[in-house]
């Protein structure tokens, strides 16, 4: 898929801006290049702003477990489970969505390319959970750097 001079001008400034993070450059272009189609743009906006949510999500959700293991047998334990199930079900929800998105923004792209990204990130397996968890973690760095533009 070819990739235009601005949208690889704009990965490179997020890899600049994250630190040299980003693990997905060349899947970032290929979807930035898909959101430049009528409503994607939007359904793109939808889609980075779910990743920094689920991001931070399962940032929580790490640390709470990390606690948990730590702090084992308090009594703090049964509110600490409750929240935990709260927020692991909206992490379930946010990742069936984010999934969804990213598979409506790639119905218009060449097919060996809508294949490719199927088959990495939506495949249902582990590795494919792998992958759409370093996704999630890119496309949370294009929010940030979105959102210290607009500042």
């Amino acid at each position: 898929m070819k990739i235009s001079e601005s949208t690889a001008s704009f990965v490179l400034d997020i890899k600049k801006y994250s630190g040299g993070k980003l693990k997905n450059e060349q899947d970032i272009s290929i979807l930035i290049e898909a959101s430049l189609t009528g409503e994607n743009k939007k359904l793109f906006d939808e889609m980075i702003f779910t990743a920094k949510y689920l991001n931070g999500l399962g940032k929580i959700l790490h640390s709470n477990m990390t606690n948990a293991v730590q702090q084992a047998g308090t009594a703090e334990d049964k509110i600490d489970e409750n929240a935990e199930e709260k927020i692991r079900n909206e992490f379930k929800q946010n990742m069936i969505k984010f999934t969804s998105q990213i598979s409506e923004l790639i119905n218009n792209i060449p097919p060996e390319y809508k294949k490719s990204v199927e088959d990495k990130y939506l495949a249902m397996n582990r590795t494919s959970l792998v992958n759409l968890t370093t996704l999630i973690y890119d496309l949370s760095w294009v929010k940030k750097y979105m959102n210290s533009k607009r500042s």
